[in-house]
């Protein structure tokens, strides 16, 4: 499904009103946002093994187009000279400090191997991120994580009109129903939305579920 499709569904659930396009992209947009935004987000949303760029003498970094946010279970890394991927764990930025620059050990690392690599990164925000020790070599790096789908301000379609496009419909639907003060419109979509939204929370909890046993009294 594309965009135009989106509009064209819409619409007919305003009884065809046909001056509420650039209304609905709108609405089809912040609607976007706010998924993406939200707690939780679905496996087709992952970009793996996105490059980053790292440059000598600079620890910072800047986090691919599009970021959202980490997946717990990736880590930044990088491939060594003998091909094998060397993982750069995720720190807050005080563990990281005090275990690298206050101690004095930022440039004075045990294994003369990758003491020109950092050991450590932190997250700054949603576009960049620090690395600790400063890297004395150039290099690229690699992230797996959550990214933004394409925009729906041309005519497209993106991941949220592939995998749940009755959720997306639901919610801009509901915002233009809203704004025309028209009940009847705004309770079909509403409807539309917590059907469409409950399977697509099943889908995410079974990809976060996926291998892991649950326990009673965790944060599954």
């Amino acid at each position: 499904m594309d965009r135009a499709e989106a509009i064209r569904i819409i619409k007919r659930g305003l009884g065809f009103r046909q001056t509420q396009d650039d209304a609905i992209i709108a609405a089809l947009q912040e609607a976007q946002r706010n998924l993406e935004l939200g707690h939780s987000l679905p496996s087709w949303l992952l970009a793996y093994d996105q490059p980053v760029t790292v440059t000598a003498g600079d620890g910072n970094i800047t986090l691919p187009v599009g970021f959202l946010r980490l997946h717990d279970d990736y880590e930044l890394y990088y491939i060594n000279n003998n091909s094998a991927r060397v993982f750069i764990p995720r720190r807050n930025y005080t563990e990281a400090y005090q275990a690298y620059v206050a101690s004095g050990t930022e440039n004075d690392e045990v294994d003369e191997a990758t003491s020109s690599y950092p050991q450590v990164w932190v997250q700054r925000g949603k576009t960049s991120g620090l690395l600790i020790p400063t890297p004395t070599v150039s290099f690229t790096a690699y992230l797996t994580h959550y990214k933004a789908a394409d925009t729906l301000q041309v005519n497209t379609t993106n991941a949220w009109l592939d995998h749940a496009p009755d959720v997306l419909i639901g919610m801009a639907g509901m915002t233009v129903a809203g704004n025309l003060r028209d009940t009847a419109a705004y309770n079909t979509f509403q409807q539309r939305a917590t059907i469409a939204g409950k399977s697509y929370m099943g889908d995410i909890v079974e990809d976060e579920l996926a291998g892991r046993p649950l326990m009673m009294g965790r944060n599954n």
